[in-house]
């Protein structure tokens, strides 16, 4: 993985290229490392390798340096583009990195370029993005920030694609709630209490559902927005993402997880269930999920030891 500690693999495709890209982030031991791997045929060639630099040093035991966590590929602003942007989580810095791979016109290699960073509050620790896949709301993303058990909305502006915040982000914990039965040394460790994990938006992005560590809850917030009609756009059958304005998170619902340390959240294509994935109590959970109210009903546990990641792939993609 070109790194120590992955955490986080996903793969995009380079546009006008048919070329795969594989992005890597891992965590690392004194220093986060990112890297870009693409399909040379055979087998897959690193192209780039980025150390983000130091950390915010807000947390002197977890922020001395980078911390890649996660990234994705940000939806072309321009579908005439042949860049591929992307965005990477950098717990270390408090920062989410904006990047650009672009071809080498002598070399034919490909290279990883820094665009940009967006600052998220000071000792965060953002952890995982994704963007809303709703054509409406294509440039908002969701941002968990681990440290302080919160999730925060992004926006990349349209105008010159730069990122920034929506807003305040939203605690994942319930009021006044405390760490139970922990001595003081395991309390320390996890920010008193606040240990955030994955986000996700729901397939029509109407909705957002993040796991709390620790709490071993999903909260489940509405994306609250209105038109402008001096910009909309009659012609279309979705709202222009130019005419939406972002009003924030609205808390639907926080539940059980049914299980310790849920780690991972992913949701099916379809929207109607959601899978978590429980590091200690070493299983994975499966909910149904409301489409209107966005409400989730837990439905059975699987055993499966020390789930950490839980991904759907179909049948026909196996083998």
């Amino acid at each position: 993985t070109g790194g120590s500690y992955p955490c986080h693999v996903t793969s995009a495709r380079i546009p006008h290229e048919k070329l795969e890209c594989i992005l890597i982030s891992n965590y690392g031991d004194e220093q986060g490392v990112f890297n870009l791997y693409i399909d040379g045929g055979s087998s897959y060639n690193e192209q780039s390798r980025i150390n983000f630099g130091p950390g915010s040093r807000v947390d002197l035991t977890r922020q001395q340096s980078s911390h890649a966590h996660s990234s994705c590929a940000l939806p072309p602003l321009d579908p005439s583009s042949s860049l591929l942007d992307i965005c990477a989580a950098d717990l270390g810095s408090d920062s989410i990195i904006q990047f650009s791979v672009t071809k080498c016109p002598n070399s034919g290699s490909f290279d990883c370029v820094e665009k940009g960073r967006l600052a998220t509050p000071a000792g965060s620790g953002p952890r995982s993005l994704m963007f809303n896949p709703a054509s409406s709301f294509f440039n908002i993303a969701i941002v968990s920030l681990e440290m302080v058990a919160q999730v925060a909305l992004i926006r990349r502006r349209l105008h010159d694609g730069c990122l920034e915040m929506i807003g305040s982000p939203v605690s994942l914990l319930p009021e006044n709630w405390q760490l139970e039965e922990c001595d003081d040394n395991t309390i320390m460790q996890f920010n008193k209490g606040c240990w955030a994990s994955d986000a996700v938006w729901s397939p029509d992005g109407k909705f957002v559902y993040a796991a709390a560590r620790l709490n071993d809850s999903i909260s489940v917030f509405q994306l609250q927005h209105k038109i402008d009609g001096y910009r909309e756009d009659k012609s279309m059958d979705d709202a222009s993402p130019s005419a939406v304005v972002i009003q924030g998170l609205k808390l639907v619902d926080r539940i059980s997880t049914h299980g310790r340390t849920p780690r991972c959240i992913t949701m099916s294509e379809c929207g109607k269930f959601i899978l978590v994935a429980h590091q200690h109590s070493h299983d994975v959970s499966s909910f149904l999920r409301d489409e209107t109210s966005g409400g989730l009903t837990f439905v059975n546990q699987l055993d499966v030891n020390l789930a950490a990641c839980v991904k759907l792939v179909r049948p026909e993609k196996i083998g």
